[in-house]
């Protein structure tokens, strides 16, 4: 099986790259209101890019750091990890969540490159129960149907109307109970399996907490595409006077905080250098995509408008 790292650099991904950044931007708020966030320990999974871990580590000031590797590419993660204080744990996160430390504090971040499934959700019951009050949870998903790769070989020959038969089946048998309505045919199109997993996400991290005395604020509710559609939802695990504090810095009314159903759509348009340059000169302006020297759709405009400040810029360096 080819793995997504072995197709992409997951440091040249421009929406990925904005939700990072964007992260980074509401993560340094909460130290300012109370979360010492440079005393948490970081768990993801870095691949062998490990570009989280980097800029967490930079920018957040985060020296416990533990990389989650499933594959069998122990070499080549060993040999890419860019610092010392990063643990790398080379076994799957279900091996591996039972050693989070339940008086420590979390960033917890489940990057998958694929849909919601069974494994996933069971991943996050495994998870969210342990995590100290304070800590932040996030999950990432495919946002697109697809069939899985542990699906009877024989599916990959049947019509695209028996696979999304199979589909409708198999989320029904996974999730069905997690969402508010039988899944059909048409919840496998673009903006409805969005909500479908994002119903599913949701509700089994509200679920699983129920039981205990911590609760879960949404604070991240994303869409980009770099490639692949992608979803990422999550926020704090913690208790009432955690919900009451962050109720009272107005917490859930910044920019970027997304704290119910409608996910922020992150989408920045393709830029020259030189376009780039003469756009950020004109920031606060009115202007419209007809004013610009060369053609741009008004979209993209005031997408890069909104993302600005977040925007990438990939240089090649000889070396």
């Amino acid at each position: 099986m080819s793995l997504s790292f072995e197709k992409f650099n997951y440091g040249l991904r421009p929406s990925k790259q904005v939700e990072r950044k964007i992260l980074i931007e509401k993560l340094l708020r909460l130290s300012q209101i109370g979360y010492p966030i440079r005393d948490y320990t970081y768990l993801g999974f870095g691949s062998v890019y490990f570009i989280d871990f980097v800029m967490f580590h930079k920018f957040l000031h985060i020296d416990q750091l533990v990389c989650v590797e499933g594959s069998s590419r122990k070499n080549r993660m060993t040999f890419n990890q860019p610092y010392a204080c990063i643990k790398l744990e080379l076994a799957k996160f279900s091996n591996v969540v039972s050693k989070i430390d339940k008086k420590q504090k979390y960033i917890v971040w489940l990057d998958y490159d694929y849909p919601v499934g069974e494994a996933m959700l069971q991943d996050i019951d495994n998870c969210v129960n342990r995590l100290a009050p304070g800590s932040i949870f996030l999950v990432t998903a495919e946002a697109k149907a697809r069939i899985p790769e542990n699906a009877p070989r024989a599916m990959e020959d049947e019509s695209v109307e028996q696979q999304r038969k199979f589909l409708v089946d198999l989320y029904n048998k996974e999730f069905g109970a997690l969402v508010d309505h039988d899944i059909t045919l048409d919840d496998l199109d673009r903006q409805p399996i969005i909500n479908l997993f994002w119903q599913a996400l949701t509700h089994r991290i509200t679920e699983t907490l129920s039981s205990g005395r911590t609760r879960y604020f949404q604070l991240f509710n994303y869409v980009y595409a770099d490639g692949a559609p992608m979803l990422t939802l999550g926020g704090m695990i913690g208790e009432e006077a955690d919900g009451e504090r962050l109720a009272s810095e107005k917490f859930f009314d910044e920019e970027f905080i997304q704290s119910n159903h409608e996910p922020l759509e992150i989408s920045v348009p393709p830029l020259t250098m030189r376009e780039k340059y003469w756009l950020d000169r004109m920031v606060g302006t009115k202007l419209k995509a007809k004013d610009l020297p060369f053609e741009m759709k008004e979209e993209f405009l005031n997408n890069y408008r909104r993302f600005y400040k977040q925007y990438p810029t990939f240089v090649e360096i000889m070396v």
